[in-house]
């Protein structure tokens, strides 16, 4: 059975839900433009990622997103929990 690589389906299945949690809550503000290069990341092979991403944070630093809203920051604290949580539970279980 053939299988569609994630450019593939998003195009077929534009209001995909999955679409909306594979680029999360930033998503609405991203261009359409935005979405075409992350789509086309998505498909290279793990090696050609690894070497983009290195030229893209050569190309984006220094990048100064601004100031961390409150929402953000226990946003993340709360994430860091859970996982820290769930790496406690795990080592319990063995």
């Amino acid at each position: 059975m053939p299988t569609l690589n994630t450019a593939a389906f998003f195009v077929l299945y534009p209001a995909s839900p999955l679409r909306i949690s594979v680029f999360g809550r930033y998503r609405e503000h991203m261009s359409h433009q935005t979405i075409q290069l992350l789509e086309a990341f998505d498909a290279l092979p793990a090696e050609e990622k690894r070497v983009f991403a290195a030229e893209f944070f050569r190309r984006a630093v220094p990048f100064d997103s601004g100031p961390l809203d409150d929402d953000e920051t226990a946003h993340a604290a709360d994430a860091i929990f859970a996982m820290l949580d769930a790496e406690e539970d795990d080592a319990r279980s063995r």
